[in-house]
């Protein structure tokens, strides 16, 4: 170690509060840095972890696919592993479930990899082809109890369609099998095809096709495995697995397969012309994606918070350095006045900035790794509630990523180095001479004249502390450029979170009901609806519940009540619907959703909008109430739009209904007929009307567009509203032929649901589809707390880095006045007017730091909104609670740092500080 490294260790070891402070900012900025580093490689991880076990570890999939296809996947170069499903056949267990009857078999085998997502509950997998694994939920949704060891006889075919059935009941013509010369006999369902059922003459539901047998087999249940992914809820057979048979030219195949470069998957499927599904979401965490913008709005926010954190860390730091060069000014001078180089002085800073670095970044690193190890400790079980597999039981936990780890490091120490660097080339600018006189900061003016405003509110202290501010600018600029940075960075933090939780919000919008009853048509006569409301509303712990019904119609609306942007960005939305449909002049057609809500519910929500009863709930002349407030995906932008629809308060719309024959309630439209079916479909009883004469126009008339959707609507959607008792007269649909839903709220989520199907039960209200809502809107909460965790968090280490630069620069400010103090105390300045001297400084500080800091904030601001626009639209808003926080802080900051600088040097003797040359 040469003399020059010797010196810096020293004046380090004297100066122990500046050391330490330094040391502290690196801390920080470090720990700040590795916390982002790590949470996205944990978070990352954690993800990709649930994709994988969730949906599967392949990269993309051929569904129902033939056999020359598995083999281009299989022997291709370019395919790492596969997996493929093959098809064996159908057996009838008799499942008591109407809907899923079978129990469908099929081969499974894949490379030692396992991408396809099978978990094996209990058992083992399948080793030969007279073993097989059975779905846990063929227990539990089909009535069917199987265990490991038991022996199953199965007679195995294909599924067939009954076309004399479909015949019968009227659901095609007889005419229109035989022209088609369909031969039904040749045709095997599959899995994708849901259980075919038709009405009889009763309206009671029957099977329309049948199970053509073609083997028996002999089986052992050799294992139990949860439900898989691959099974859709509308698949008609409980997969069941086992070793598949030879494989042969006239059976299906679902393939699964991963690249040896995932990166090349698009590519890969362009080639070889496969169109098949993509496992999109594991894809998206492994950072491929189709779609650009995506990852331009996430690396976007990526550096928007990595520069925060730098620009923090390198005022911070700079300042530190600034401050030590100021107060090691003159013994640079000495240095070079003895035959110091420049190139010698620059090493003394770097070596500085290289000894703080070894013990700042490696704590603040293990700082860093501890802070998010304590957060995920605390929150990670709490991403397993918004999940929507519950078998996966793996909390969120830390994940020390050696990439995250030396990013973190290597920033931090760029930052540093950028910190040091620029300290270093002023410190070799200054000649010897000056360097020992220590006068180069003074400058000198012919006069300043001083605002008799400053005088008659601080007298002669605040004349001389606005003089010496003129004079002597260079020291005043660091402590002005803490505070500018503490001001940019929190309102650029509180913007970030604003913005963050705001998508948040978005992505993870809740429901404004707990629960959710359908009742399809043919489950309740008209008279019953109201009957079932006052159950629900009569339940314990429900505290309000609607029933409403969803009617998504064409309407036409005139051009001029159309929002203009969205005529001139958005065109797909309008007239992209069936040719039947003729176009008209003046109006665009959009598919809209009309709901009509029971009219208890309606009349409380036009009380609440403030809107006049007789004018909303008119028979005579109807209005509606338009929720204009939509956001849905543009595909074309590759980013989430916001649509609001309409130009203004009132629009006058129409609508295309049929009309109505006694008797003939269910309809088929084909392209230039309508067919009416009386109850039981029969196709010899069926009236079919030209369909220009089966149609109808009405009026859908607006009276108010609001912006808050009411509890029982769909949040992305735009909607129209009316009085379900208005339905029949507005459109002349006849309400029989469809369902409602009830949609409820609980003061109790848990006890509510319970209490709900309890009265269910006693008062004999079908209840298959009832859905507990209130569970998914508690894991979109979920989501919305871990995110708000996460930005709130940012903003608290941003904050502490910004204090701690104020209060180191402003402390090491005032320690090195401390002979001008001292000065202006031996010629008569009482403590009184050195603090009203003090006090005026804090408010220079203050508003210059302002004046500067909150335009800069506004830019970065903009910056933020703008990365966030690209991927979900949004307004601008700047953050003018958190400016208005920023300019209370920086003086309440400026003030109580002052102070507590202020109490140290007022019990120090003025003579002893004149005499003190090092200062």
């Amino acid at each position: 170690m040469n003399i020059f490294h010797r010196l810096t260790i020293q004046s380090l070891k004297k100066n122990k509060t500046r050391t330490l402070v330094t040391i502290i900012g690196i801390m920080l900025s470090t720990a700040l840095i590795c916390a982002v580093t790590t949470s996205f490689a944990s978070v990352r991880k954690f993800a990709i972890d649930f994709m994988e076990f969730s949906y599967g570890k392949f990269d993309a999939s051929e569904i129902n696919t033939d056999l020359g296809t598995y083999k281009l996947i299989k022997y291709s170069d370019k395919v790492k592993s596969t997996g493929v499903l093959s098809y064996i056949g159908y057996a009838d267990i008799k499942i008591s479930n109407t809907y899923k009857p079978y129990l469908y078999i099929s081969g499974v085998q894949e490379d030692e990899n396992g991408i396809i997502p099978i978990h094996i509950t209990s058992g083992r997998m399948p080793q030969n082809r007279n073993e097989i694994i059975i779905p846990e939920h063929l227990a539990e949704n089909g009535n069917v109890v199987l265990h490991a060891g038991d022996k199953l006889t199965l007679e195995i075919g294909d599924r067939k369609i009954d076309p004399e059935k479909i015949i019968g009941t009227g659901i095609a013509a007889k005419e229109e099998i035989t022209d088609q010369e369909i031969d039904y006999n040749d045709i095997n369902l599959i899995q994708y095809n849901s259980f075919t059922v038709v009405n009889d003459e009763e309206g009671n539901s029957i099977s329309a096709e049948y199970l053509d047998i073609r083997e028996k087999r002999d089986y052992t249940v050799v294992g139990i495995y949860a439900r898989p992914y691959f099974e859709e809820a509308s698949s008609p057979g409980y997969t069941a697995l086992t070793v598949p048979d030879d494989y042969s030219e006239n059976i299906q195949y679902d393939v699964y397969y991963t690249l040896k470069n995932t990166k090349d998957i698009y590519k890969f499927r362009k080639e070889n012309n496969l169109s098949g599904n993509i496992n999109t979401f594991l894809l998206l965490c492994k950072g491929v994606s189709r779609y650009n913008r995506y990852y331009a709005v996430i690396f976007g926010l990526f550096s928007v918070v990595v520069g925060l954190i730098m620009f923090g860390s390198i005022m911070l730091i700079y300042n530190a350095f600034a401050i030590s060069i100021s107060e090691r000014t003159k013994q640079f001078g000495l240095l070079s006045s003895i035959g110091g180089t420049k190139k010698q002085i620059r090493r003394m800073v770097r070596f500085e900035a290289a000894v703080l670095s070894v013990i700042g970044i490696p704590l603040g690193i293990i700082l860093g790794i501890a802070g998010m190890w304590i957060t995920f400790l605390a929150i990670g079980s709490k991403f397993l509630l918004f999940l929507s597999n519950d078998d996966f039981k793996e909390p969120l936990r830390i994940c020390i990523s050696p990439a995250a780890i030396i990013a973190a490091a290597v920033i931090a120490f760029i930052t540093i180095r950028i910190s040091a660097w620029l300290p270093s080339k002023r410190a070799t600018k200054i000649s010897a001479v000056e360097a020992i006189r220590q006068n180069n900061d003074i400058k000198e003016t012919k006069y300043i004249k001083t605002p008799k405003v400053i005088y008659k509110f601080f007298g002669l202290p605040g004349i001389m502390a606005h003089k010496n501010f003129k004079r002597s600018k260079k020291k005043y600029h660091a402590t002005i450029i803490s505070l500018f940075m503490s001001v940019v960075l929190f309102i650029s933090a509180s913007a970030f979170t604003y913005y963050i939780t705001g998508g948040a919000n978005d992505a993870f919008s809740t429901y404004g009901y707990d629960y959710r009853l359908i009742w399809d048509n043919g489950d309740y006569g008209i008279n019953d609806i109201d009957e079932i409301l006052s159950i629900i509303k009569n339940t314990e712990y429900i505290t309000d519940a609607a029933y409403c019904l969803y009617d998504y119609n064409v309407v036409y609306i005139p051009e001029n009540d159309i929002e203009a942007n969205i005529l001139k960005d958005h065109p797909s939305l309008f007239d992209n619907f069936n040719i039947t449909l003729p176009q008209r002049d003046g109006y665009k057609m959009i598919v809209l959703p009309i709901i009509y809500v029971d009219d208890a519910a309606y009349l409380e929500y036009i009380r609440q909008e403030g809107l006049s009863e007789a004018e909303f709930y008119n028979r005579e002349a109807p209005l509606g109430i338009a929720v204009d407030e939509g956001l849905e995906f543009d595909f074309d932008a590759e980013r989430y739009i916001r649509l609001k629809l309409f130009s203004s308060d009132n629009s006058r719309m129409k609508s295309v209904a049929y009309n109505k024959i006694d008797g003939y309630p269910f309809i088929q439209q084909r392209q230039d007929t309508v067919i009416y079916y009386k109850p039981g479909g029969r196709s010899d009883d069926a009236i079919e009307v030209p369909y220009e004469e089966s149609i109808h126009d009405i009026e859908l008339n607006i009276g108010k567009v609001v912006t808050g959707n009411p509890y029982f609507t769909e949040s992305e959607y735009i909607s129209v509203i009316y009085p379900f008792s208005f339905m029949d007269d507005l459109t002349g649909n006849f309400s029989e032929r469809f369902g409602v839903e009830y949609v409820i709220k609980s003061s109790d989520c848990n006890r509510g649901y319970d209490a709900l199907l309890s009265a269910f039960e006693k008062n004999s209200v079908k209840h298959e589809s009832f859905y507990n809502y209130a569970k998914f809107s508690e894991e979109d909460r979920n989501s919305i707390i871990i995110v708000k965790v996460f930005a709130y968090g940012f903003i608290v280490l941003i904050s502490l880095i910004a204090v701690a630069n104020v209060f180191n620069t402003i402390t090491t400010n005032i320690n090195l006045r401390r002979r001008e103090f001292a000065m202006l105390k031996s010629v008569g300045m009482t403590d009184k007017s050195l603090r009203k001297m003090l006090d005026f400084e804090c408010i220079m500080y203050g508003t210059k730091a302002l004046i500067y800091g909150i335009p800069v904030s506004a830019v970065i601001t903009y910056l933020i909104y703008d990365t966030v626009n690209r991927g979900i639209e949004t307004a601008f808003v700047m953050p003018w609670k958190a400016a208005g926080t920023a300019v209370l802080s920086v003086f309440i900051v400026v003030f109580l740092t002052m102070m507590y600088s202020m109490r140290k040097i007022k019990k120090e003797n003025p003579i002893d500080a004149l005499k003190n040359e090092n200062l």
